[in-house]
């Protein structure tokens, strides 16, 4: 039989619990070495921000700074590229100017030539024309020999000497008739060289005569009356008489 007091006990745990431990077998992470004494100073906010604003100034400044490098290139590079091309063109338009005075010059000089082949021949013909001349001036002169004198059978006095026929009066006048008289006759006062007059004055028949020569006080000077100055060695003399004057055949 049982009574209150067993009741109220609570019944037994025959059941056997086992407890098994654990062990950590892993090893404790050791520490860092403390810092240095002058380490330890407190850190300022803001070095954070200016680092950050620096690297940012800089990735901003680099790309302009290059941009600008690039188009001072490019500018030189077409300012050179301009000035060559130029030069170039002028060099181009100088050499075609020097190839147009080179043909210019070349075809002066082919005409040059041409000037001297002509030249050559005109001498050649100048030659053979001078021959021919001096033939025909021969023939003539031999001509007039056989044919005798031309002056005239009418005219009394009248001496034929090459080309020219020579009259002389038979009276006596004064110098300043004679251009009077020479026209009367159809004739020039006579004017001759030296070498010319000794032949003259062999041919006619008295020994002395006029010549159409005088002596100008203003130009101190012996003239012919036409104004030109005689050869060296010719002069008038005085106390001549008689008129000396020639006709062209």
């Amino acid at each position: 039989m049982s009574t209150a007091s067993d009741c109220d006990q609570p019944p037994e745990n025959t059941e056997q619990t086992e407890t098994i431990p654990i062990v950590d077998v892993e090893e404790p992470l050791a520490l860092p070495p403390p810092p240095p004494e002058d380490e330890w100073r407190p850190i300022p906010e803001h070095t954070n921000v200016d680092a950050s604003r620096f690297s940012f100034s800089l990735c901003g400044i680099t790309p302009v700074i290059l941009g600008v490098f690039s188009l001072l290139l490019l500018m030189l590079c077409g300012f050179f590229g301009y000035h060559y091309f130029q030069s170039v063109q002028e060099s181009e338009s100088k050499m075609k100017s020097l190839i147009q005075q080179t043909e210019s010059l070349q075809n002066k000089e082919e005409n040059f030539l041409q000037v001297l082949k002509a030249l050559e021949q005109n001498k050649e013909i100048l030659q053979q024309l001078q021959k021919q001349n001096e033939y025909i001036t021969e023939a003539l002169q031999e001509l007039n020999v056989e044919q005798g004198d031309r002056c005239g059978p009418s005219l009394s006095h009248w001496v034929q000497y090459r080309d020219h026929c020579y009259h002389q009066t038979v009276q006596i006048v004064s110098w300043l008739e004679c251009p009077d008289l020479c026209i009367s006759l159809n004739a020039t006062f006579l004017k001759t060289e030296r070498s010319r007059l000794m032949y003259i004055m062999k041919l006619l028949a008295a020994n002395h005569t006029w010549l159409g020569l005088s002596y100008n006080e203003e130009d101190n000077q012996w003239k012919w009356e036409d104004g030109s100055l005689p050869s060296p060695g010719l002069s008038s003399s005085e106390n001549k008489s008689g008129c000396g004057r020639d006709r062209d055949l």
